[in-house]
């Protein structure tokens, strides 16, 4: 799946998490809905769905934001800016957030 950069739009299977192809644009720069392919039917279902079966489409977007939503290159952890609680309390005391040299009073 690193065939692709992170900006390359792209059509994607989220059954089967899996990249499908680049998005095809129309005419009027809009992207064309890819649908999918309709399952069979479940024999005999216990309830029976009126009107025609629904259509379905692939979703589409950036690998970046589609590879973020998925994990599709492996398990990702994101970092986080934590600090313990003293250390948080200390820079509270030094540098409250209502002193500040930045605010101009009106």
């Amino acid at each position: 799946m690193a065939d692709y950069a992170d900006t390359d739009f792209l059509y994607f299977d989220t059954e089967k998490r899996s990249v499908i192809g680049p998005v095809e644009w129309t005419k009027t720069g809009n992207v064309k809905p890819l649908e999918k392919k309709s399952a069979a039917p479940a024999e005999a279902p216990e309830r029976r769905r009126h009107g025609k079966p629904r259509k379905e489409y692939y979703i589409w977007g950036t690998y970046r934001s589609l590879k973020r939503l998925y994990n599709l290159e492996g398990k990702t952890k994101r970092e986080e800016s934590t600090q313990t609680l003293d250390s948080a309390m200390e820079r509270a005391l030094q540098e409250p957030y209502w002193n500040s040299t930045d605010i101009t009073t009106s």
